[in-house]
C-alpha cells in the first residue's frame, strides 16, 4: 500500500488543519496509508477519516511563556521517532514555523519532504523562523506554494534554488441546506484578529445609508472579539450585529446568508472566502489579500480597500441594493467548485510525491 506522513503544526481549528484534514481523508479513501502527525497536543477539531493513523506528541506546548528551544528540540526528536518508524518515503508538512523542524528530523532519513508555507509572505515572522527556513528549505524535496504570488516570492527569496509547485487548498464539499430560506444577513467567517481585520466591516456595515432589515451575522472567536462588540455598541449598530461565537456548523448560515464579506489585510489563501464562493454567495473581498487566482473583479466577486471605509461601505452598498448584482457574482462564484475540487486538488499532490 501506498504510504505517506503528514505533519500539522496542531489539531485544533485554523485553515492550516482544516486544509490538512481534507487531503488526508482524501489520500486514505484513494488508496494511501496515511499517517497524521500533529506537533501540539490538542483535541482533534475537524472529522479526520478513522483509517488515518494519528500520532500526537506526549507533551503539551509550553505556551508563550514557556521555553520554545527546549520544546523544539523535542519535537524534533519526536518528529525523527516517528519518521524512522513509519515506512513512509513521503512526508507532506504545513506551516512556517514547523517546517523547518521537519526538514532538520528528517535529515538523513531518505524521506522526500514536502513543505509549504501557508501564511502570507506579507508577514512578519521573528528572525529565528526567518533564519531557520533559509537554513533548511534548500532541504525540501518541493516547496509548495498556495498562490502564484507566493511562488514568485519565494523564487525571488530562495535566489530560484527551491523546487516551487503552486497548489492551491482545494475547496471542502459544502452542504448546501436546500430547504434554508435566504435571509437579509452579511455573513462574516474567521477569527477576531488584527489580521482578519473585523473592524473595518463592523465600520463599514455602521455607515451603510441603506441597511434596512440587513443584519451582519459573525462567526468565530479571538483576541478582538470583546473589543469588536464593543465597537459595535459605540457606532450604534449592535442590535444588526450578531456575534455567534466559534461555530463548527458553519453551512447553516452559508445556506442562509445572502452576501459574505471578507475584509482581511493578511491571507495566506482565503479559505472562507473559497467556501462562501462554493455557496454561491456574493461576495466582497479584500484587496489586500491573494486574490488574483481566485477571480476577477465585476466578474466573480467585488474587490474594495478595507483601509477607505467609505469605499468599502460603498461596495458593500451596491451588493444590497442590487438582487440581480449578487445573483450574477453567486452564480460565476460557484465554478470554483470545479476548479478547486478536491478530486483535483488531491491529484496534485498526489504529483509531486510521484517525481
Amino acid at each position: 500500500m501506498k504510504a505517506v506522513i503528514l505533519v500539522s503544526p496542531k489539531l485544533g481549528i485554523g485553515g492550516i488543519q482544516r486544509a490538512m484534514t481534507n487531503l488526508a481523508n482524501w489520500l486514505s479513501n484513494n488508496g494511501y496509508q496515511v499517517t497524521f502527525i500533529s506537533c501540539k497536543k490538542e483535541a482533534l477539531f475537524y472529522d479526520l477519516d478513522p483509517k488515518v493513523t494519528l500520532v500526537v506528541p506526549p507533551k503539551a506546548h509550553p505556551g508563550k511563556g514557556g521555553n520554545l528551544v527546549f520544546y523544539y528540540w523535542f519535537i524534533i526528536r519526536f518528529l525523527r521517532q516517528q519518521f524512522k518508524a513509519i515506512p513512509a518515503q513521503n512526508v507532506i508538512s504545513f506551516g512556517d514555523s514547523f517546517n523547518p523542524l521537519v526538514l532538520i528530523a528528517a535529515l538523513g532519513l531518505g524521506k522526500k519532504v514536502h513543505v509549504s508555507d501557508r501564511t502570507s509572505p506579507d508577514y512578519k515572522f521573528k528572525w529565528h523562523v526567518k533564519w531557520l527556513k533559509l537554513l533548511t528549505y534548500r532541504w525540501s524535496h518541493t516547496f509548495i506554494a498556495q498562490t502564484s504570488r507566493a511562488a514568485k516570492w519565494n523564487e525571488k527569496k530562495f535566489n530560484n534554488k527551491l523546487k516551487i509547485v503552486v497548489i492551491p487548498n482545494q475547496v471542502r464539499e459544502v452542504v448546501q441546506d436546500v430547504e434554508a430560506t435566504k435571509e437579509a444577513v452579511v455573513l462574516y467567517v474567521g477569527r477576531f484578529a488584527w489580521e482578519k481585520n473585523p473592524a473595518a466591516l463592523i465600520k463599514a456595515f455602521a455607515k451603510l445609508q441603506q441597511r434596512k432589515d440587513w443584519k451582519l451575522v459573525m462567526l468565530g472567536d479571538g483576541p478582538q472579539l470583546d473589543e469588536m462588540k464593543q465597537l459595535s455598541q459605540t457606532l450604534g449598530v449592535a442590535t444588526q450585529v450578531e456575534f455567534k461565537g466559534q461555530v463548527k456548523e458553519v453551512d447553516y448560515y452559508f445556506s442562509r446568508a445572502s452576501v459574505y464579506v471578507l475584509p482581511s489585510v493578511l491571507e495566506g489563501f482565503p479559505n472562507a472566502l473559497c467556501e462562501a464562493m462554493a455557496f454561491g454567495l456574493p461576495c466582497l473581498t479584500s484587496s489586500k489579500i491573494p486574490y488574483a487566482d481566485l477571480g476577477q473583479h465585476e466578474e466573480d466577486f467585488l474587490i474594495a480597500d478595507p483601509d477607505d471605509i467609505d469605499d468599502f461601505s460603498q461596495m458593500l452598498q451596491r451588493l444590497l441594493n442590487d438582487e440581480a448584482l449578487r445573483l450574477f457574482l453567486g452564480n460565476n462564484a460557484k465554478k470554483i467548485n470545479e476548479r478547486l475540487s478536491l478530486e483535483k486538488i488531491g491529484q496534485l499532490f498526489e504529483s509531486i510525491m510521484q517525481h
